[in-house]
């Protein structure tokens, strides 16, 4: 059998999962699905064990809870497989409240049924063996990797080294079946105790027989005295019962006087009631005066505070007294002046010294040729240069005056420049254009206040004016407030009225049937100073005894009854006795029974656990690099390891639990070698998670040469890249 493709619908898994011929090495983290998936293809293979129920194996948790879907879709699957040269489905899916409980199985090209599938016996012809042995060899889980002892592996094994017949019973069904006759026999409810307990009782019959008729007339007696007391507390409770019937009485009187008082107060109140509002109109009118009154208050705090005075800009220092147009124009004048101040520029002396300079060279060049023209070039020469000098310092003089008189222009209006003095002037115009606006707004906000607060006090007149139509004297909102209060407590109390009316009118009705039953009944006083509970607890106390003793009587009588007579008894007692000896002779053969089974357990194992413990020693040879060669298995399929040279046996409980581990890996393939078929799947969850990385690569080298005969699905957490 190979397993090609599996579809879930099972716990937390909810997809499909494609498998390859041969190893197949499912590296998932966790939470992933590797146990779902080992648990569903269990499932489908063997089913859903349904009686399961919740304990301490399952962690208080069956399979069909355990594996629920997440998503709330129904329980359900499929397995495409490859068996005996056929394509075949099996599908499970759940019907009603059996989860998986709908099988079929079919050819998945032509869609016709397997009969050879079934329900019950898919898993047991898919892999040849049944569920148990399954899960004890070819399903190895990382907390289930120890074998523990089953029947039907136990019957595969004993068939394995006997006549082949797997119909025969194994050594647990037979000892089982030999401790439960011995059970039967010996055991606390056995037949041997049963016996020995009725010989004992039948010898007491007889002693306790005289006892019990004597006990009989002593009871008698005390249940006559009982009778007469009960009889004596019954009448007088009969007495008391009609005096207190008089008494009702005379309460129902007293209580129709009321109820006609009251129908009258009632009346009164209900006339009052009809001229007033309903309830809710008047709830109404209370939430309506008080919603005009906030809002009257409201509008008056709005028209008391709501605005104020606009504060008027203040003039810079500089423009005082001026309003924002003139300050405008002064800035302008200011800025013109200081121009032409400032336009005032030096003269240009160099052309003049230059023509100066000339003259008096050339003048000084003719004195050599003509000494009068050469002076008086020369004169001229100096004349020009005393002009440009004087020209120079006039102008320099009217410059530093332009100079002086710009900055005090600029200092009287305090600034440093011309363009700050004319951001002042816009600054003061912009300020003044502002607190005009605010000016407007204020005024027009007032206007609306006013029309606000008149509003509020029109709706007030209105809400005072309903309330005045069934309260004429009222005037202020306060008048309204206490009169709609006032209408409302009326309303109130003729509800609270009627509700009294109906509680006497029910306790009228009650009385009056008390009363009739109580008749004509008299007066007695004396039966009613008695105490009634202490009288009733004495009257049940009485008919208690009475009852307790009748029944101990009629219970001890019937006993006298059930003995019979003295030869009956030991005519039984002798029967009982041979019963007794016949079975503590069956109990003497079983015992026997047991020993020559046990004996012959003892050389059925020594004859098939050499051959499984030889294959499964090679095999942890192989995981352990020749560490471990000698594997020694326990009738109860527990396992002890020798070391190579050593001379000591090893159990699993001394060893690391990588390597113990190891050992039951190492029982498990053995298993599967000698009692699945071949083609039969091994299917590994997490098994080698407590293996170091160089016995994770032994072992998967063991799990690829079994892959060569067989499918090998193993899901791992961890990557065996680096471990091979």
């Amino acid at each position: 059998m190979r397993i090609l493709k599996m579809r879930a619908s099972f716990g937390k898994l909810h997809g499909e999962l494609t498998l390859s011929e041969g190893f197949n090495c499912l590296c998932l983290p966790n939470e992933a699905g590797k146990s779902t998936w080992s648990a569903f293809l269990t499932a489908m293979l063997y089913g859903i064990d349904t009686s399961e129920r919740a304990g301490a194996a399952n962690q208080g948790l069956p399979a069909k809870e355990r594996y629920r879907p997440w998503d709330g879709s129904a329980m359900e699957g499929a397995v495409e497989l490859l068996w005996n040269g056929r394509r075949i489905t099996i599908e499970r899916s759940t019907k009603g409240r059996v989860p998986m409980g709908v099988f079929r199985a079919y050819e998945t090209d032509s869609g016709a049924d397997v009969p050879e599938l079934t329900a019950d016996g898919c898993g047991r012809v898919l892999c040849g063996v049944e569920r148990s042995v399954f899960e004890r060899t070819a399903f190895i889980r990382q907390l289930g990797l120890a074998v523990t002892g089953d029947a039907a592996l136990e019957q595969r094994l004993n068939a394995m080294v006997s006549t082949g017949e797997e119909g025969a019973k194994s050594f647990s069904e037979l000892e089982k079946e030999l401790r439960g006759l011995k059970n039967q026999l010996t055991g606390r409810a056995g037949r041997i105790p049963k016996l020995t307990a009725q010989e004992q009782a039948l010898g007491k019959t007889l002693a306790e027989l005289h006892a019990m008729q004597d006990e009989a007339l002593r009871l008698s007696a005390q249940c006559g005295e009982a009778a007469q007391e009960n009889e004596r507390l019954t009448a007088l409770q009969a007495r008391i019962i009609r005096a207190q019937n008089a008494k009702k009485r005379a309460a129902f009187d007293e209580a129709a006087q009321k109820l006609q008082a009251q129908e009258q107060l009632c009346e009164r109140l209900s006339r009052t009631v009809e001229t007033l509002p309903e309830e809710h109109e008047l709830h109404a009118l209370r939430r309506g005066l008080d919603a005009a009154q906030s809002a009257l208050q409201t509008a008056q705090m709005e028209a008391a505070f709501g605005t104020g005075e606009v504060a008027k800009p203040a003039a810079p220092a500089c423009f005082a007294g001026m309003d924002a147009d003139t300050a405008r124009e002064k800035a302008a004048e200011a800025a013109q002046e200081y121009e032409k101040l400032r336009s005032v520029k030096a003269v240009r002396a160099l052309p003049l010294l230059l023509a100066a300079a000339l003259l008096m060279l050339g003048g000084a060049g003719l004195c050599f040729v003509l000494l009068p023209l050469g002076l008086a070039v020369a004169g001229c020469g100096a004349v020009l240069l005393a002009a440009a000098c004087v020209c120079i310092l006039r102008r320099k003089t009217r410059m530093r005056e332009s100079a002086h008189r710009a900055e005090l222009l600029l200092s009287r209006y305090g600034v440093d420049d011309c363009e700050a003095l004319g951001v002042l002037a816009e600054d003061y115009a912009r300020q003044m254009r502002d607190y005009e606006a605010a000016c407007a707004e204020a005024e027009e906000k007032k206007a609306a206040l006013a029309h606000a607060l008149s509003q509020a006090r029109s709706q007030v007149d209105a809400q005072i004016e309903k309330v005045s139509r069934f309260a004429p004297d009222c005037r202020t909102a306060d008048d309204c407030r206490e009169a709609i209060a006032a209408a409302l407590r009326a309303h109130e109390r003729h509800l609270s009225e009627h509700r009294v009316l109906d509680g006497l009118r029910r306790q009228y009705d009650s009385l009056r049937f008390l009363a009739q039953e109580a008749g004509d009944a008299a007066e007695d006083a004396e039966a009613l100073a008695l105490d009634e509970a202490k009288i009733a607890y004495e009257q049940r106390r009485a008919a208690q005894r009475l009852n307790e003793l009748t029944t101990r009587l009629a219970t001890l009588r019937g006993a006298i009854s059930a003995k019979g007579d003295p030869a009956a008894l030991q005519a039984e007692a002798e029967r009982v006795t041979e019963a007794l000896e016949h079975a503590n002779g069956q109990s003497e053969a079983v015992s026997l029974a047991l020993d020559a089974l046990q004996k012959a357990d003892a050389a059925l194992r020594s004859r098939f656990a050499p051959q499984i413990t030889a294959e499964a020693g090679a095999i942890l040879a192989a995981l352990t690099d020749g560490k471990y060669p000698k594997l020694l298995l326990a009738p109860d399929m527990r396992l002890s390891v020798r070391e190579e040279g050593g001379a000591v046996m090893r159990p699993t409980a001394a060893m690391s639990c990588g390597t113990a581990d190891q050992m039951y890996l190492a029982l498990r393939l053995a298993m599967c070698r000698k009692l699945l078929p071949e083609d039969a799947p091994l299917l590994l969850d997490d098994a080698l998670v407590n293996f170091d990385a160089h016995r994770a690569a032994a072992a998967l080298r063991v799990l690829r040469a079994e892959a060569e005969k067989r499918q090998v699905i193993l899901f791992t957490c961890r990557r065996f890249e680096e471990d091979i």
